[in-house]
């Protein structure tokens, strides 16, 4: 009966075990106790797949028993993908495709998946398959293609070693991100154009331009789902426009009698509060009067309603000045740094637009402006400096790389030997704004013992060459608590100067270091003790009096006052000559009566500005082209930060694998040491000892118990 009773017993244990499998099958939950959630979507991923207004089908191309370091990428993508499912609403969909290798057998079978691939751009390449003898080239698929509405989106081949959940959020989100805004609106995207009809009776050719936009609006309704509405209104009957709260200006008419008449052509595209204006009349880089072609400038509006709703993704790079050139080419000089590896990585995301502020105006539909190693030798005019001023007025992130020097290498003819560089103060004009601001630039470079070391090949052998000029940054140095430096445990800078922040910050203001050098830095402020070019002469000073420890970045936060708050517009620049003479006669407009003023943004208590004192932060010196390195990691997420797309940095946490150890102190060392070597194999002896003795004591204790029962 007892024998029963656990056969029994066994059997409902068993069964019970086979009915939780079958039911965790459909139920289950897991937990990533990885400390970067590596098996876990971020917030972003789960919101962008529950929020699809569209069905989106993501197909996956991949070759069968991939080898090695390949063979676990469809199963990564299985399991990611499988995540985005959980998480996704109905018009969510995948599907993988395994193509196996060609052979006589299935070559039929495969085919008509590999014509598939094929028609989305997805070709087989190379890869190489190590065997016992030989190692092989082998064709193989690793390609996605994206299906969203009308779009197709593909990435022709996928690495393993990327991030892969970056790469499929990111995708969706540049297809996905525009349709399911506009299908949220609550209402249409306003475009209104205020020209007035006396206007128009003094320049004929304006008479057509309400139906040119119309035309214009027509041709965006087509791919912005006709959330687009328009009207034409004539100021002169009913009344003038808010042009102040749009950000546009009247143009001013001198009568016969002498009197002032007011009259409009501008253009606003509105939406919930926000609104763009461009002017149907433009004067100042060409000098006289041109008409806004609208067809001209279609790409441009179709921007702005991507900023409208939320969706920017255009930055402006100023490209004069002597600034870093964003497109380098064969004319590029010797010195001259190249930021190919950043546009390679931030066009992924963003459309990076050369702004010449000699020649061109600030886009209206940039989210972002960066400012690249400003010359001295080309000084911003206050003109310049006011575009500058005013597109952070409007709300539009700032992010500055300078240090506090130019290095100049003069060339002298006839000699074969480079000549030693000079340095020169970085007075480019740009300063000034800055310091009004509350940041300032120091005139010295940071040199630090904690730095890059370089191996070189001497004469005894390989020479460790600290490069003191090339901070490492040590994670206690950076700021963590930003969600976009979270998880950086390391960094390095070159030529990098001291970021000195003002004390005393307006009310609503506030600056935060980014990332600062060890206490075991110092200053080099003596341009004649400047010495970059040959490391091996730079020497520490052996004590620092001022503790070292310098804000290499900064970023300044809140409420901003216009530097020309109290100094009015300043002058435009002067047309060269024979700059008015180029423009066609069809679109010159020439009113000698007219006149017009500029409308200035004060304050702003949204601005923001980041400031590196390092030129070369974002070159290719420190970014690398594949954005794993903690340098690229952190550059794309301060650009994200500025345009809006923060939470992009928590899914880049991921990929993060530069992990190092946090320095230790010697007697901290010592006692790790002696602890691992003496007392834990003390502890096994003294806890084996332990155990035995505990066995021989129940040993002799059972042998006791049955010697009492044989006496018995």
């Amino acid at each position: 009966m007892k024998r029963k009773t656990e056969i029994i017993r066994f059997a409902l244990y068993a069964l019970v075990i086979v009915l939780l499998n079958i039911a965790m099958q459909t139920a289950f939950f897991r937990i990533d106790l990885t400390e970067n959630g590596t098996y876990s979507l971020t917030d972003i991923s789960r919101r962008m797949v529950s929020e699809l207004e569209e069905p989106l089908t993501i197909k996956v191309y991949i070759t069968e028993n991939l080898p090695s370091p390949y063979n676990n990428l469809e199963q990564n993508l299985q399991d990611i993908l499988g995540e985005y499912a959980l998480s996704g609403n109905r018009n969510f969909n995948y599907d993988i495709y395994p193509i196996t290798n060609l052979d006589e057998d299935n070559a039929g079978a495969s085919s008509e998946i590999e014509d598939e691939a094929k028609s989305y751009g997805i070709n087989p390449i190379q890869i190489q398959q190590v065997d016992q003898s030989e190692i092989n080239l082998t064709s193989a698929y690793m390609g996605i293609a994206f299906i969203h509405a009308d779009m197709i989106e593909t990435i022709p081949v996928i690495n393993p070693n990327e991030n892969i959940e970056y790469v499929l959020t990111s995708t969706v989100m540049k297809m996905q991100e525009k349709t399911s805004r506009l299908l949220a609106l609550d209402e249409d995207i306003s475009m209104k154009l205020y020209l007035s009809s006396s206007l128009i009776e003094m320049s004929p050719e304006l008479a057509a331009y309400s139906d040119q936009l119309q035309d214009v609006v027509d041709s965006l309704n087509k791919v912005n789902y006709n959330r687009i509405s328009y009207e034409w209104i004539d100021p002169d009957t009913s009344g003038a426009p808010d042009y102040e709260k749009y950000g546009f200006a009247p143009l001013q008419l001198q009568d016969a009698d002498g009197s002032i008449i007011e009259l409009y052509g501008s253009a606003v595209m509105e939406y919930g509060g926000n609104s763009t204006s461009f002017d149907v009349l433009n004067r100042g880089l060409f000098g006289g009067y041109t008409i806004q072609d609208p067809a001209a400038i279609e790409d441009q509006l179709n921007g702005v309603v991507e900023r409208l709703i939320g969706v920017g993704n255009k930055v402006a790079w100023l490209s004069d000045h002597g600034t870093i050139q964003l497109y380098g080419n064969s004319q590029q000089q010797y010195g001259e740094p190249s930021v190919a590896s950043f546009l390679t990585l931030a066009s992924s995301r963003y459309s990076l637009e050369p702004v010449a502020l000699s020649t061109d105006l600030i886009p209206d539909d940039a989210g972002s402006m960066i400012i690249a190693r400003p010359q001295p030798f080309q000084p911003y005019s206050e003109w310049d400096l006011y575009q500058i001023d005013q597109f952070l007025m409007n709300g539009g992130d700032v992010a500055v790389f300078m240090d506090g020097f130019m290095e100049y290498i003069p060339q002298q003819q006839g000699q074969m030997q480079q000549q030693q560089p000079i340095y020169i103060p970085r007075n480019t004009g740009l300063e000034k704004l800055l310091e009004h601001y509350g940041a300032k630039v120091g005139q010295s470079y940071v040199m630090d013992e904690n730095c890059f070391h370089q191996q070189q090949q001497g004469e005894s052998g390989i020479i460790d060459m600290p490069i003191y000029f090339a901070p490492q940054i040590a994670a206690d140095n950076i700021n963590s608590n930003l969600p976009y430096l979270d998880g950086i445990k390391g960094l390095i800078m070159l030529n990098s100067s001291p970021i000195e922040i003002n004390e005393n910050l307006p009310e609503g203001r506030t600056a935060e270091v980014l990332f600062s050098s060890s206490d075991e830095s110092w200053l080099v402020e003596d341009t004649q003790q400047i010495n970059l070019y040959n490391p091996m002469m730079i020497m520490p000073p052996g004590s620092y009096e001022d503790g070292g420890n310098y804000p290499l970045a900064v970023v300044l936060e809140g409420n901003f006052t216009s530097y020309f708050a109290d100094k009015g517009v300043p002058d435009k620049p002067a047309p060269a000559e024979g700059e008015g003479e180029a423009l066609s006669e069809e679109y010159q407009i020439k009113m000698d009566r007219l006149s017009k003023t500029e409308n200035m943004t004060k304050a702003t208590d949204s601005g923001r500005l980041f400031v590196f004192g390092s030129s070369l932060a974002i070159s290719d010196n420190l970014v690398d082209q594949s954005g794993t390195a903690t340098n690229s990691i952190m550059i794309l997420n301060i650009l994200d930060e500025m345009n809006g797309n923060g939470d992009f940095a928590l899914m880049r946490k991921k990929g993060l694998n530069y992990s190092p150890l946090n320095d230790t102190e010697p007697g901290m060392k010592t006692f790790i040491r002696t602890f691992n070597m003496v007392i834990i194999p003390v502890f096994v002896i003294v806890a084996g000892l332990l155990v035995w003795l505990g066995w021989s004591r129940r040993k002799r204790k059972i042998a006791a118990m049955f010697q009492e029962a044989e006496d018995e």
